[in-house]
């Protein structure tokens, strides 16, 4: 009995976690990365361990997220009782974390084979004070499921007297083996400052019984933590006074100090060294150091924790985690957004292989679009719009302003919408007589004047003025005759009169299709989309908006123009139309990233919005902080991300971020540069 009882009294009071004994359920803490700052975490609590050490820190997560640790406690224990610990953790945000963020885990205590214990949590965590505050409040509860029990063995039936004697009758003390209840834990996050955040947890407000004996009282204690904490870009002190309640109603003054310092790179990840103490009322001290490596959204952590002067025979505790996190963070996604969001209404950067890109694309849309203007305008022609032709002939031109051939097609539609701007009524009319046969040939003598062959016009316009003599057509008659360098002839039946030319026609740079067919609206269709990407280089936005729209009922499956669509609305200030063919295009598009973009203008949009009506409704309000250093972290990190995914003018925007907040960033600085110098390497290589 006396080997078994110290056993048992280690594992119920958890005296071996370098910390006085005190009670089952104790706070030994649970997460590796904590453990090497001494457990110090109140005021920072700002990942999926916010469950066990502040539940108002999760509404600091703003993706799913999922932590695990295995602890093996105080090794090294002259008994050799194996002593460990596990939890597993989860965080979801509802909403991206606009309704606050869930919680769950599971924590498991175990000596040998001899004492269990068991925790489930579910936590809540949200923030309480409005989303334009520059100084958040965040509050947090969590409700937790304890389970423990005891198996003594062949022990619990050999109970021992007052004088010491064993008795060979059942022990009463060890008769009931398990236990359950329900506790309560509630805490609060706030920033005080930029760079100072304060944190309050109460553990166990309920103070349940977790009593073994039926009739018995043994309370679990309501504990209190109050931590602060100073934070810059990657580094972290963090400070926590406790007051623990021990079984007998003793107090307990605890102070943990922590310290964290992240190194991150831009190829290889971010590595951080931790360190702690710790010192308190009933002979409590010790010592902790930790490391961690993270990637991407992998990170691994390693905390070790040393008693001082309690434990002679312990060679300390040990911990190992990891923290997987799915996803970039919607906020962080939004603030890149915003920043991205004019990327709608520009071209890429110079240099850069998307600005090679588009460059090539407008060549070819360039060439596109002065075909599809021409044929087009031939269209007009057939059809007796000569002065709507002049007009498509003139926007061709002025897309290919070094083109002789096509200036001289312009200078032929000129020529004839000056003389016969619009004979489409005649053409039309379907009579038999001379006039409409005259019209025809007219048509078709300025059709053959358009495409250069001079003699046939000549012979259509002769025919077409024996029939129908008109000032006009001597006119057109006298032209082409010079251009063919022969003697007028006489034509009408009165005498030659000198015709002095009508006013210019009114120019029609009509955009709208006049072709009809298959073969033709694809033609058509790629037209609109050249003149509408050209608009989109040169910024004529109501122009743009046009042809998106005409693409559209064209193709309504088309993302370009959905896109160009955005862009032109919200450089306009229409941000809810902005907003809508933004979604569409979302909803319609099949490339991830570009998906991804999107999402994130998206968002970026919805933000603008809810800012509009925000400072709508109430002109006066304070406005946010513009970042801290919470929000460098994060920039840094996707940053980092983007770059991992090839995405380097989103990932340089997110480095440009980290800049406007903290302009003396290094990292930041020197991601920023390399990734700039890639972009324009690769532009160069393209």
């Amino acid at each position: 009995m006396r080997n078994f009882l110290p056993r048992v009294l280690l594992a119920v009071l958890l005296a071996a976690a370098a910390a006085p004994a005190r009670a089952a359920f104790d706070d030994l803490g649970t997460s590796a990365r904590v453990a090497g700052m001494s457990n110090a975490w109140t005021a920072v609590a700002d990942d999926a361990y916010a469950i066990y050490y502040n539940p108002a820190g999760l509404a600091l997560i703003d993706r799913p997220e999922v932590v695990t640790t295995y602890s093996m406690i105080a090794t090294g224990l002259s008994d050799g009782s194996n002593i460990q610990n596990s939890f597993i953790g989860y965080a979801q945000p509802i909403e991206d974390g606009k309704y606050g963020t869930v919680g769950v885990g599971w924590n498991y205590f175990s000596l040998d084979s001899i004492y269990r214990e068991s925790t489930m949590y579910l936590s809540y965590g949200d923030r309480i004070t409005p989303e334009d505050s520059a100084f958040p409040i965040y509050a947090g509860v969590t409700t937790k499921y304890l389970y423990r029990s005891i198996n003594p063995g062949s022990l619990a039936g050999n109970s021992i007297s007052p004088t010491g004697q064993i008795t060979n009758t059942p022990d009463p003390l060890l008769q009931n083996g398990s236990k359950s209840n329900y506790a309560v834990d509630m805490g609060l996050l706030w920033q005080v400052l930029p760079h100072w955040d304060a944190g309050f947890q109460v553990q166990n407000l309920n103070q349940p019984n977790i009593a073994f004996t039926p009739g018995q009282t043994d309370l679990l204690q309501r504990n209190m933590k109050v931590g602060a904490a100073y934070r810059t870009p990657f580094s972290t002190i963090d400070t926590d006074f406790d007051l623990v309640t021990a079984p007998d109603g003793t107090l307990s003054r605890d102070v943990n100090i922590g310290f964290e310092k992240w190194l991150p790179t831009l190829l290889y990840g971010a590595f951080a060294l931790r360190g702690g103490v710790g010192y308190g009322t009933d002979n409590y001290r010790q010592l902790t150091v930790g490391l961690s490596y993270k990637i991407h959204r992998l990170e691994v952590d390693y905390g070790f924790v040393m008693p001082v002067g309690s434990f002679a025979s312990t060679t300390g505790t040990q911990r190992i985690g990891l923290s997987w996190r799915f996803g970039r963070a919607p906020q962080t996604e939004r603030v890149l957004g915003e920043m991205l969001l004019d990327n709608l209404t520009q071209t890429a950067p110079q240099g850069s292989p998307e600005f090679n890109k588009q460059a090539a694309d407008l060549v070819g849309y360039k060439h596109r679009a002065v075909e599809a203007l021409l044929m087009n305008a031939d269209a007009d022609a057939d059809a007796g719009r000569f002065a709507a032709a002049h007009g498509r002939a003139q926007e061709a031109a002025s897309l290919a302003p070094q083109d002789q051939t096509v200036a001289e097609v312009v200078d032929r539609y000129r020529t004839a919408a000056l003389y016969f701007p619009d004979i489409s009524g005649v053409l039309n009319a379907n009579g038999a007589g001379a006039s409409d046969i005259a019209a025809k040939a007219t048509r078709d003598g300025l059709m053959s004047f358009i495409a250069g062959k001079d003699r046939e016009a000549l012979a259509s316009l002769v025919n077409a003025a024996a029939l129908a003599p008109s000032p006009e057509r001597d006119a057109m008659i006298r032209i082409v005759q010079a251009r063919l360098g022969e003697p007028m002839l006489g034509i009408s039946s009165a005498a030659p009169v000198a015709v002095a030319p009508p006013a210019p026609p009114a120019v029609v740079a009509s955009s709208a299709p006049v072709v009809e067919g298959p073969t033709a609206a694809k033609r058509i269709l790629d037209s609109t989309v050249a003149l509408m990407e050209l608009a989109f280089f040169q910024k004529e936005w109501d122009r743009v908006a046009e042809l998106a729209g005409e693409v559209i009922s064209l193709d309504p499956t088309n993302v370009l123009a959905y896109k160009r669509l955005a862009a032109a609305e919200h450089v306009r200030r229409h941000y809810a139309a902005a907003l809508r063919a933004l979604q569409k295009a979302y909803a319609l598009e099949t490339d991830p990233v570009e998906k991804s973009r999107l999402k994130a203008y998206i968002e970026a949009m919805k933000e603008q919005i809810a800012r509009a009506t925000r400072k709508a409704a109430a002109p006066a309000a304070k406005p946010a902080s513009s970042g801290g250093p919470a929000d460098v972290e994060k920039m840094y990190e996707a940053g980092v991300e983007l770059y991992a995914e090839g995405r380097l003018s989103e990932s340089l925007a997110a480095f440009r971020r980290c800049l406007d907040i903290d302009s003396g960033y290094v990292p930041a600085q020197r991601a920023y540069e390399r990734v700039q110098s890639e972009l324009l390497q690769s532009g160069k290589s393209q």
